[in-house]
């Protein structure tokens, strides 16, 4: 019984990992099935077992690095400090810096838009020393957009200034 388990897990890895290859070299609304599967070395069959195109793959890896993010913000207590939080979130997106470098150039903005709202709320949440909701809409759409522009142009400084100037930027905002 646990043996179809773990070829599913298998086969979502590979249709995964192939998907993310492709988006490395084209968009999204130019990968095929067919190339997909090719790349992971599974039958059709396989792929529509688990999913119905392409873009329900990119929707899972969005919908996991959301989850991913949520627990990490989940572990932020309201007795943190910004720089604690400055410092999880930092380190959650170096983690996964490079499944964002791939997703980031493939789904619609509205998906982005959505990710920015989840992680909205989920500082909210948190509302350290009672930061304002409008606060923290400002922080987060500019961390937000600084973000994407990082990813998806490989801007002239490095994730290092990122987060260094995160903070200073912030400090001045808020102490």
């Amino acid at each position: 019984m646990k043996a179809p388990y773990k070829n599913a897990i298998r086969s979502r890895k590979l249709l995964r990992e192939a998907l993310i290859s492709l988006l490395s070299k084209k968009q999204i609304s130019d990968i095929s099935v067919t190339e997909i599967v090719e790349l992971a070395g599974i039958n059709r069959g396989t792929f529509y077992n688990h999913y119905n195109n392409p873009l329900d793959i990119l929707d899972e890896i969005r919908e996991e690095l959301t989850e991913k993010l949520s627990l990490v913000l989940s572990t932020i207590s309201k007795n943190s400090n910004i720089d604690e939080l400055l410092d999880k979130i930092n380190e959650y997106f170096l983690e996964n810096e490079e499944d964002y470098r791939v997703i980031v150039k493939a789904i619609p903005y509205s998906a982005v838009e959505k990710m920015k709202h989840n992680f909205i709320e989920e500082i909210t949440k948190i509302n350290l020393h009672g930061i304002s909701p409008v606060s923290i809409y400002f922080v987060v759409d500019g961390l937000v957009g600084l973000y994407l522009d990082y990813l998806k142009n490989n801007l002239p400084f490095t994730y290092s200034d990122i987060i260094k100037s995160t903070k200073t930027i912030v400090h001045k905002l808020f102490d």
